[in-house]
């Protein structure tokens, strides 16, 4: 599993899990498939009815939607297509930023020899050799393709080890009404914090302490952030095992 840190606008930075190519690839397959069945339906409605006739119907209908699926889907959709909903992932700007028409136009143009007339190598080649998982379309937009949702499966067994919490006493008892993502939230933005030390990410660490304050009913908290947070997880750990 590969990742990558993109540092957004507001100076903080996200750590995404990368597509691979087979996620793109079958993202592509489901496009056709979906191109297919629409083209096929739209030529029931049109040819059937006498509506156009063959030609006009090719070069107005057919050629149009399979030129301009991509280009269209990904700059109405947000960075993605059917395929690419469905399969969880998206284009995103490495700058942190949301990719523009520019963007979306350079991958779109791009395509044909990434995918089409190399038969998927090139792109294949490039998005599975290339730190960032870009093939030649990305690279020249400065974009790549993301996992909207971690295939990570992270237990908090496999954060602290609990062998040692034979005899442990929590400090913080009411912690065990947080859920397992909350805590793995937690302790994100709190690694977050100690691996780029930036006032972005002291102060998302601070409103995640003021939250744990509030949710708990503490009448103040540690001066000391990052140990509050990692006492937090011992105990969740210790009242959850």
């Amino acid at each position: 599993m590969r990742t990558i840190d993109i540092l957004t606008t507001q100076n903080v930075t996200i750590n995404y899990e990368l597509a691979e190519a087979k996620d793109r690839i079958f993202a592509t397959i489901i496009d056709i498939i979906i191109q297919s069945i629409g083209l096929f339906l739209l030529s029931l409605i049109f040819m059937s009815s006498g509506m156009m006739s063959e030609d006009y119907f090719l070069y107005f209908i057919v050629f149009p939607i399979l030129f301009f699926y991509y280009f269209g889907s990904e700059l109405l959709m947000d960075g993605q297509t059917l395929g690419k909903r469905m399969l969880g992932i998206k284009v995103v700007k490495l700058t942190g930023t949301e990719p523009s028409i520019n963007d979306y136009l350079m991958r779109w143009a791009l395509r044909p020899i990434d995918i089409f007339f190399s038969l998927g190598s090139i792109g294949i080649m490039l998005v599975s050799s290339s730190d960032k998982a870009q093939r030649l379309g990305d690279v020249v937009a400065n974009t790549t393709v993301i996992k909207t949702t971690s295939s990570q499966r992270i237990q908090l067994a496999d954060i602290l080890s609990i062998r040692n919490l034979s005899n442990y006493e929590p400090v913080y008892p009411q912690i065990r009404t947080f859920a397992e993502h909350e805590m793995l939230l937690l302790k994100e933005v709190m690694d977050k914090s100690l691996k780029y030390r930036n006032d972005s990410h002291e102060e998302a660490l601070e409103t995640a302490c003021q939250l744990v304050k509030q949710r708990l009913n503490l009448e103040k908290i540690p001066a000391d952030r990052t140990s509050f947070i990692r006492t937090l997880i011992k105990d969740y750990v210790a009242l959850s095992r």
